[in-house]
């Protein structure tokens, strides 16, 4: 994680002009918002900014006003530029010692009364909190120190929630995949120090649900939204599909998609990358030509008698939702499944 250019840094205004005026007086004033003590952003760039940018900026902020921080847990993913199913609550470092564990009081603050004040205070902040890493094993990714690739995936897969763990775990598998450490096919469990690490997990349950993330983790799931499909799809207890399936006919390309269940012959698609809006995705196309184009696509799978199924972050967010899809598409549960 680089440094945001939207963070104000008084000791660099400071010593480029002198005087820091220039920002405690709009601070005062309700223009700036503090993330902590000598760290600013403008209140307009705090409203608008997504959730995921705020975390960076409040992140940024810590790993520049402490000595030699180690960011961890989903904070370590974040600093890596691993995928995260939602920006943390909280910007975590570890820390040698059981007695400094804990969170830390709020060093956020926004003046005034003013609309946008308020709506900067509402849109919420990310306290520091400390957790107890007795053996970090630090790295550095662009201007900051976090935990390894290796321990921020044991890390997740132990105290995250199953979904931000598989999405988590998915980048952490596809970057050892990029840098020639686990094979293209492989699933994270595969990795040496994985294997290692999940051997040494006393805890009986915590090491089976860590065992079961990290054999479902692998390279292929190319967003945040795939992977949490994947949790979701495991979570409601249908087999898992494929992914990135390359469907031909007669030697002919017809489409990748997401996902592909081989025995039912249904494909899935995750609609929460918007191919119809973003220009990067649909390339020289109109929003209506991708539109167009993927209906085409759709009806091609279909045509050749295949299934298609698709779903978004709605009903990700609502399970059940996608449960009726998947069972509506011809899918079962493993304890439903027909012989």
């Amino acid at each position: 994680m680089d440094i945001p250019p939207q963070l104000i840094v008084s000791a660099e205004r400071l010593a480029l002009t002198g005087s820091t005026a220039g920002i405690h007086r709009p601070f005062k004033a309700g223009r700036l918002v503090r993330l902590r003590r000598g760290y600013y952003v403008k209140t307009s760039s705090w409203v608008e900014a997504t959730p995921a940018q705020r975390f960076e900026w409040s992140a940024a902020a810590v790993g520049l006003a402490l000595e030699q921080p180690v960011f961890c847990g989903e904070s370590a993913a974040v600093v890596l530029g691993v995928p995260t199913l939602r920006p943390p609550e909280f910007v975590d470092l570890a820390t040698p010692s059981e007695r400094s564990t804990g969170r830390r009081p709020a060093t956020f603050v926004v003046h005034g009364n003013s609309v946008l004040a308020e709506k900067a205070r509402n849109a919420g902040n990310h306290p520091l909190r400390y957790v107890l890493r007795r053996d970090a094993q630090a790295v550095v990714s662009g201007q900051f120190s976090c935990t390894s690739p290796v321990q921020t995936a044991m890390d997740v897969m132990c105290a995250s929630s199953f979904s931000s763990a598989l999405v988590i775990a998915d980048g952490i598998a596809r970057m050892l995949w990029k840098q020639g450490l686990l094979g293209q096919d492989a699933c994270l469990a595969e990795h040496p120090a994985i294997a290692s690490a999940l051997d040494g997990i006393s805890a009986v349950a915590t090491r089976h649900r860590a065992a079961r993330i990290a054999g479902l983790a692998h390279t292929k799931a190319e967003s945040a939204g795939e992977s949490f499909s994947r949790a979701v799809i495991e979570l409601l207890g249908f087999e898992q599909p494929l992914q990135q399936h390359t469907i031909v006919d007669s030697g002919r390309f017809v489409a990748r998609t997401d996902f592909w269940w081989p025995e039912q012959s249904i494909a899935g698609e995750f609609d929460g990358k918007q191919k119809d809006a973003d220009e990067n995705m649909r390339g020289a196309w109109s929003a209506e030509e991708a539109v167009y184009r993927e209906k085409l696509r759709e009806d091609n799978i279909r045509g050749l008698g295949f299934t298609v199924v698709r779903w978004n972050w709605a009903d990700l967010e609502q399970p059940g939702r996608l449960r009726m899809k998947l069972l509506r598409a011809g899918l079962r549960p493993r304890s439903q499944s027909r012989p």
